[in-house]
């Protein structure tokens, strides 16, 4: 009889909440978390008054001008040129998050002297009060098409509520005083769209609103306001999440405060526009960072709210006593150890994009087609070729292990038709005027004689200092770089940062907390130019504004490579190789006790497909081989159990992710 996990279990599963815990890791409340405690069935009523008791309970964040920063996402900005260094007037809002059920409540409170906004937007210049936000709509994946040569994503759904205002205004161009302010975006109205424009049903059941002003909007001739307060109320369930069930969800958001001053009729000494941001700035990406929106049916009004430490990847040591050598190839034992990898692949499907780790990655893989030889991308792709990403830290030493299955290595140095990678990363020591971290991009490419290259701030740093980055290549059996006469096999990579010495970590890194994203390049030139094509692929952002996604460096913990040293007190999810497999892949764990083991593997639906039955093993470094003949080709998940009957104890380890090509 087929069994079925939780809903829990399953969102655990797809969203990759389990990695495995790491020692200390920070707490990340009013960093890049904020939670939503659930009203326990209270009644709030959208009138955009922040006056029920409950929002007294509701978690907050600051948007405030000229703050220290808090996470290297966030940070300030000013539109336009304004003649003052600074605003007479700053921003100054407070978030609050609540949540009844599935449905978000959040409410801003906004003191500002000079409210309103402006006709339209000029290029960079956003002149209006009001606030601009994104959330990953889960529910908009179908909307992707996989056969499109670039896929720029329809995940983020687009939030943007203020004085901004491009119809109904005077004679000369401003906005008519005490107008309400608009809401516009993925389920407002568009970004033309009249004042009387009616929303569709399906909008008005994900999205309403409601405000409250003191003072008046577009008018400063009456003189100084007091600020404004906005209600929003968005149905979570119709975008893809649930926080009802049995451990809750988490919501990849973020938010800035945008503030206008002194336009009304315009004073040029006084006017000023800016923004402040929280982890990233704009309302249809998440390049810049992100930030989580956690909710569970245990944080209510009534309870304290718990310390989120979890990462969305987590990078394992190499372990104390062994060692990564720096040659090109993957095949010290360590490298078996690494958990989290990440897939990239041209025209990924959703099962290949599931595989990657944590809450952003899997809704935030991208492509595009450089077009390589003036057809416009008429050549078909026969190899859209999958790379997948591993890493370690062994020291100050971060460890990037590529591992590429590529029919056609091309040699290539230039952007647009090069293999290779690119890891983007947030630089500690370099706060920008933005009040935000420097992202570093370190691209890695294999060039015509089938070594490894560096280039952009990879080259530069290690122009400076060779020990910061270095890089190795390996080709896989036979194959060749920069010869479209044959078939080649893939290649790998190796990639050894410095942390320290390149990128402002203190030594023994410090809380050990680091940023990236990926893009991943394939060219593949053939014989006949005419079917020539190259690809990209990238997770998180293209370039050095999308160092995104939160990883955790763990220090030397006591899972090690070697039997004999210290037992981990949990189950140890070690992944499986190889991965993507065909049709057999073998499982690695670590066991914290001697007891009957079983392997119990599930389909994306939750469903227990197989029970395998490993038997008696000892504590330590185990492994089993997966057999999945018969199995169709996709996403396949596990979860490991070891029992001691005579002792009663029994220990089920979190859920690892397995990829079927056949």
């Amino acid at each position: 009889m087929k069994k079925t996990l939780t809903n829990w279990g399953l969102l655990l599963l797809l969203a990759g909440l389990m990695a495995p815990a790491a020692l200390a890791q920070p707490v990340r409340n009013g960093v890049d978390v904020i939670w939503a405690p659930d009203v326990m069935g209270a009644t709030l009523t959208l009138d955009g008054t922040l006056d029920e008791a409950e929002w007294a309970s509701a978690d907050s964040i600051k948007l405030v001008w000229g703050a220290d920063p808090v996470a290297p996402g966030s940070g300030q900005r000013t539109e336009g040129e304004p003649a003052l260094a600074d605003p007479l007037d700053g921003n100054d809002g407070t978030l609050y998050t609540l949540r009844s059920g599935n449905t978000l409540w959040m409410g801003l409170d906004v003191k500002d002297k000079s409210i309103g906004g402006s006709r339209g937007l000029q290029v960079g210049n956003w002149f209006f009060d009001g606030f601009i936000m994104n959330i990953i709509d889960r529910s908009r994946r179908d909307l992707i098409n996989y056969s499109d040569p670039n896929n720029f994503g329809t995940g983020p759904a687009e939030f943007i509520y203020g004085w901004w205002l491009p119809s109904d205004t005077l004679a000369g161009g401003l906005p008519i005083p005490g107008i309400a302010p608009r809401f516009f975006g993925n389920y407002g109205v568009g970004f033309n769209d009249s004042l009387n424009t009616e929303r569709t049903q399906d909008k008005i059941d994900v999205l309403n609103w409601a405000y409250s002003i003191d003072g008046t909007a577009n008018d400063d001739t009456h003189g100084e306001d007091v600020g404004y307060q906005y209600e929003v109320v968005i149905n979570l369930e119709l975008l893809g999440y649930d926080f009802t069930q049995e451990g809750g969800d988490k919501v990849p958001f973020n938010i800035a405060l945008q503030d206008a001053d002194y336009q009304w009729p315009n004073n040029p000494d006084q006017f000023f526009v800016s923004r402040v941001w929280f982890q990233n700035q704009w309302a249809n990406n998440l390049n810049e960072g992100a930030a989580f929106i956690y909710g569970a049916p245990t944080v209510t009004v009534g309870t304290a709210l718990p310390d989120v430490t979890d990462a969305e990847f987590v990078v394992q040591n190499v372990g104390e006593g062994n060692s990564v050598t720096v040659d090109g190839v993957l095949d010290e034992a360590s490298w078996d150890t690494a958990t989290d990898p990440f897939y990239m692949q041209y025209q990924a499907t959703a099962d290949t994009m599931d595989q990657n780790p944590g809450a952003i990655a899997p809704w935030y893989h991208r492509w595009f087609r450089p077009d390589i030889n003036g057809d416009n991308n008429a050549a078909v792709v026969v190899d859209p070729s999958l790379a997948v990403v591993k890493m370690l830290v062994e020291g100050n030493k971060l460890l990037i292990g590529v591992d590429v299955a590529d029919q056609a290595i091309s040699g290539a140095s230039s952007e647009g038709g090069r293999d290779g990678i690119r890891i983007a990363i947030r630089e500690l020591d370099s706060l920008t005027t933005a009040l935000t971290l420097n992202t570093r991009q370190l691209d890695v490419y294999i060039d015509s004689s089938g070594v490894a290259q560096l280039d952009l701030d990879a080259l530069a740093l290690a122009t400076e200092n060779p020990e910061s980055v270095t890089a190795f290549a390996a080709l896989k059996g036979a194959s060749t770089a920069a010869d479209p006469t044959d078939i080649d096999e893939g290649y790998q990579l190796e990639i050894a940062v410095d942390l320290a010495a390149a990128l402002g970590y203190p030594d023994g890194l410090g809380d050990r907390q680091i940023w990236v994203a990926l893009n991943y390049f394939d060219g593949d030139y053939l014989e006949n130019p005419a079917d020539s094509y190259a690809m990209r692929t990238w997770i998180s952002g293209e370039r050095n504004t999308g160092a995104a996604i939160y990883g955790y460096l763990r220090p030397v913990s006591s899972v090690a490579v070697e039997d004999g040293l210290e037992l981990p007190n949990q189950i140890a999810l070690r992944g499986n190789f190889p991965n993507p497999f065909n049709p057999t892949t073998t499982l690695s764990y670590a066991l914290p006790m001697a007891g009957d083991v079983t392997i119990s593997v599930f389909d994306v639906l939750g469903r227990e497909i197989r029970t395998l039955t490993a038997g008696l093993q000892a504590p330590g470094s185990q492994s089993f081989t997966f057999d999945a003949a018969g199995l169709a080709s996709g996403l396949y998940l596990y979860r490991i159990q070891v029992a001691d009957a005579a002792l009663g104890v029994n220990q089920v380890s979190g859920v690892g992710k397995m990829l079927l090509l056949k």
